[in-house]
């Protein structure tokens, strides 16, 4: 049959059938998820719709684009009108920002519309009860999305309603309060100093706080946001789609193995997630804490493996009582060098000279950690890296080393360096030593440096 330009699909019919694909799209993925499978996995993800956020949904579409027309979708289901709608997300959401390659979070790939798109079963669900304006605030009966997104508000702020106790810890953790990125920067700032870099905390410092929200209902807002799993709130954190977000560029992809040439963490392969070790430096515990090092109940390898009883291990005796686990168990890991910050057509930059895999043992700089000699990672700050906002910003720089004591999550238990006695005592490149420290780095490294026989 020939074609007739005159004759068009009909818009209406159209749309119909994609979203009928799409249900079919979502029903096998949920399955494939309820039953353990990891094919087809749906990434959904909430973005907790803050003021920002919705603004910069609003700008992606006009207001006559953005609303289905009454005639097709029925007034009162208000807020589902939207983001019930798949069919209707996919024409009008664009992807966010993604982060930055040299920041430490990594966002993820996946159609933007999930991000935005709420389950049909979630009004039945014991928060989706509340309505949506009970913790988002808005006019769900409003017409037209302007109008709707009126008067939002942060629902994390209404979590405190029914979590008063867990909420109130978490607000004085290291999660919430970002307290120990703040002191490291100060010992080398000097307070007076550390307010001239408020621009640098707050475009990237202060972007990788969590709220309730980034770990129970969305993706963390570093990445972009987005809802998780159709605005499922999920009582335990989704390791790859929540914990290995922000700590991707280290301890996530470490932990998953995503680094090439190097195998997953054993505990990664035996099943485990991170909240099986990390429990009490997640929430909090009401304390205030100027360094992850300083957590009480902070993970540690001995927590479930007694070294101490294993006798028919002679390198787990006495000999070694001074070293981190991590130094014979640890594989290469990523490390940072030269970061510099600025700003390009009036917005916040920052890039990492270099990168590099590799294990470097030293001496160790966490007071309360036990060991003498330990993993060392380093840190990419460098003298010059705040420059642009000033001059002699760090008069503290070299009082404080930038190879500092690490715990690298990619333990296997057989490593190059535990293979023999020669492996690691006969292997001079194992050690951090001068040839390792940078020409204008802190005069602190040299404090770390184990010095070859």
């Amino acid at each position: 049959m020939a074609h007739d330009p005159a004759m068009k699909p009909d818009s209406t019919a159209m749309r119909t059938l994609l979203f009928a694909v799409l249900c079919l799209l979502f029903s096998a993925t949920a399955a494939a998820a309820q039953a353990g499978s990891t094919i087809g996995r749906p990434d959904c993800v909430e973005q907790t719709f803050g003021t920002a956020e919705i603004e910069y949904w609003l700008e992606t579409v006009s207001d006559t684009e953005s609303s289905p027309s009454t005639d097709q979708t029925p007034s009162d289901k208000g807020c589902l009108t939207c983001h019930g709608n798949a069919g209707h997300l996919i024409g009008m959401v664009r992807s966010p920002k993604a982060p930055s390659e040299d920041g430490c979070a990594s966002a993820p790939s996946r159609p933007p519309f999930l991000g935005y798109f709420v389950n049909s079963a979630f009004p039945e669900t014991i928060h989706g009860r509340l309505g949506c304006s009970g913790c988002h605030g808005g006019q769900p009966d409003a017409a037209g999305h302007r109008a709707a997104h009126q008067d939002l508000r942060d629902p994390n702020e209404t979590c405190t309603d029914c979590h008063a106790k867990i909420v109130a810890r978490h607000d004085s953790s290291l999660h919430k309060t970002l307290n120990g990125m703040a002191h490291a920067l100060q010992l080398r700032t000097g307070q007076t100093e550390f307010g001239s870099l408020k621009p640098v905390w707050q475009a990237d410092c202060a972007t990788c706080h969590t709220t309730c929200g980034d770990c129970h209902i969305s993706m963390p807002d570093a990445v972009g946001g987005g809802l998780i799993k159709g605005h499922e709130f999920l009582r335990q954190a989704p390791m790859e789609d929540s914990c290995a977000l922000c700590h991707g560029s280290r301890a996530g992809g470490e932990y998953l193995g995503q680094f090439e040439d190097l195998d997953p963490d054993v505990h990664f392969e035996a099943g485990m997630h991170c909240l099986d070790c990390h429990t009490n430096d997640l929430h909090g515990d009401g304390r205030l804490y100027q360094s992850r090092w300083q957590v009480e109940g902070r993970a540690q390898c001995t927590d479930c493996h007694d070294v101490a009883s294993r006798t028919n291990v002679p390198a787990h005796g006495d000999m070694h009582a001074k070293v981190a686990c991590q130094v014979c168990h640890a594989q290469p890991y990523q490390n940072c060098f030269d970061c510099h910050t600025g700003e390009e057509d009036g917005l916040y930059f920052r890039r990492a000279g270099s990168k590099d895999m590799t294990l470097k043992v030293g001496r160790n700089t966490a007071e309360s950690y036990p060991f003498g000699f330990v993993t060392l990672r380093h840190n990419p700050v460098a003298r010059d890296s705040f420059d642009h906002f000033g001059t002699a910003l760090m008069p503290g720089f070299d009082a404080h080393p930038n190879w500092k004591t690490a715990a690298p999550h990619n333990i296997r238990r057989v490593t190059p360096q535990n293979r023999s006695c020669a492996a690691c005592h006969e292997n001079e490149t194992l050690f951090l030593d001068q040839d390792d420290l940078l020409p204008n780095g802190p005069a602190a490294n040299r404090d770390v440096i184990v010095p070859w026989p």
